[in-house]
């Protein structure tokens, strides 16, 4: 109740609507950093969406690497739509692959194609904006490698861990990439935007950024750990990569449950 009372406060004085429930990264962050509700813009579903800055500065030069795409790529194709950059999207499992190839051949046909399986939500992404978009259909982490991928206890989800964050028997083999290596495969010399919702996977991603000083403008988080804890000192792990982050200049501008938005302080 204390850290729920310290959210509100917070919000309040950020003018934002109060929290229902508190992000769970509260306590590892400095929250001097965060943005007010009025500065921010939050992209896709509500499931699939995040935030990022109103002057985010993306254009149609932006490049975007979103890793961890799931059955609902709602932010990636506004990405797309909003700023007409470039979207490179990363993700090796199978119904990620198969979600992005239905809604590919959907656009094609010019038909509705649904987000995360969803009866009444549907896709808004014309052909032109689609031809921004490309499918990686890898892993990311800190090196060039072939990794196990669990699989969720639940058989109709879809994110797959390479921690094993379910503590699963089913796996299946993928490979995986750093970011500089999928980058050099696509021709690209920058990216503006990396996302990262890869169950856990992240802290790999984490230590090979900050450690090589490669960082983009913007760095979207999901830390899993925050929500499926591998053991006890899930803790410890989050609090040593967001300070890892800080001390690469990496501030925290928002907070949106397991979710973080970074911006490089230039």
């Amino acid at each position: 109740m204390v850290i729920k009372r310290i959210a509100n406060k917070i919000a309040r004085l950020l003018g934002a609507k109060p929290l229902a429930t508190p992000s769970p990264l509260l306590r590892y962050i400095d929250t001097a950093f965060l943005y007010p509700a009025s500065a921010l813009l939050r992209l896709g579903t509500e499931y699939g969406g995040w935030y990022i800055p109103v002057d985010c500065g993306l254009n149609e030069r932006s490049i975007c690497y979103l890793a961890g795409a799931g059955e609902d790529i709602s932010f990636d194709c506004a990405l797309a739509a909003r700023y007409n950059c470039q979207i490179r999207i990363v993700d090796p499992t199978p119904k990620a692959i198969a979600h992005f190839d239905g809604l590919a051949a959907a656009v094609k046909a010019g038909e509705r194609f649904p987000i995360n399986n969803s009866e009444d939500t549907f896709y808004e992404i014309s052909p032109q904006v689609i031809s921004h978009v490309r499918f990686l259909p890898f892993g990311l982490t800190d090196k060039d490698v072939e990794l196990k991928f669990y699989l969720p206890k639940n058989p109709d989800h879809v994110s797959c861990s390479t921690l094993n964050l379910q503590k699963t028997d089913t796996w299946f083999s993928a490979q995986c990439h750093t970011l500089v290596s999928l980058m050099a495969a696509q021709g690209d010399t920058h990216v503006d935007l990396l996302k990262m919702d890869i169950e856990g996977g992240e802290y790999a991603v984490i230590e090979n950024l900050t450690s090589s000083g490669f960082l983009p403008s913007l760095l979207l988080i999901e830390f899993d750990e925050a929500h499926t804890p591998l053991d006890s000192l899930s803790g410890d792990r989050i609090q040593e990569h967001i300070h890892m982050l800080e001390y690469a200049g990496m501030r925290c501008i928002s907070l949106d449950g397991c979710n973080a938005t970074f911006l490089r302080q230039s």
